[in-house]
């Protein structure tokens, strides 16, 4: 059933949504998707249900203008959110599903440019000490939590090795440790531990 829509509430939901402009696409999709899903409008982007015929029921027919009422919304939804530079490159779609399919089409080699762009940022990482640590762990895993939106996830022990192995040489009693030790750490122990050993250098 599509949710009862106030300009209030239509408007909270559309201002967390990034307007597309072609390198944020995968940020974009899910800000849609939620917003869609808050205003209960999301039911509009499975498979168009077969036009009521004059043995349809009641219910049914009832259910068709429900859908068609929210698809006309998520179709405006989407396209309110395009740059006009993005939406003049979208071939135009009355079904909001296979217009958001369509303008996933266009970003498939955005993707991937993407992704081997963060991939390559994540391998290279090193800690230079200005920022403190915990920021620079925290930094880590916000591209790790970009990739895994962009179907490429990291496993949390390598995630864990690698930003030890990224960390200075000042850290090396720290990774002795790590490595000697039976019991491994989580994300949250990793990023605790590093901020006392850090906090111990300095001092």
């Amino acid at each position: 059933m599509v949710a009862v829509l106030n300009a209030s509430s239509l408007s909270s939901q559309l201002s967390v949504v990034q307007t597309l402009t072609g390198n944020n696409y995968v940020r974009w999709k899910r800000d849609i998707e939620i917003a869609l899903g808050l205003l209960g409008l999301d039911f509009a982007l499975e498979e168009q249900p077969s036009k009521p015929t004059d043995k349809s029921t009641i219910e049914y027919k009832a259910e068709y203008v429900k859908w068609e009422r929210a698809n006309r919304l998520c179709l405006k939804i989407i396209k309110r959110s395009i740059s006009d530079s993005i939406m003049g490159a979208i071939p135009d779609h009355d079904n909001a599903k296979n217009f958001l399919d369509a303008i996933g089409q266009r970003f498939v080699e955005s993707d991937k440019a993407e992704t081997g762009d963060l991939m390559d940022k994540f391998m290279n990482m090193k800690y230079d000490g200005v920022c403190g640590v915990r920021e620079y762990i925290m930094k880590m895993l916000h591209i790790s939590s970009k990739l895994e939106a962009l179907k490429v996830p990291i496993a949390e022990p390598f995630l864990i090795y690698h930003i030890l192995n990224s960390l200075p040489s000042q850290f090396n009693q720290l990774k002795v440790a790590y490595n000697a030790q039976r019991d491994k750490w989580d994300l949250n122990d990793l990023i605790a531990v590093c901020a006392q050993e850090e906090y111990r250098i300095r001092r």
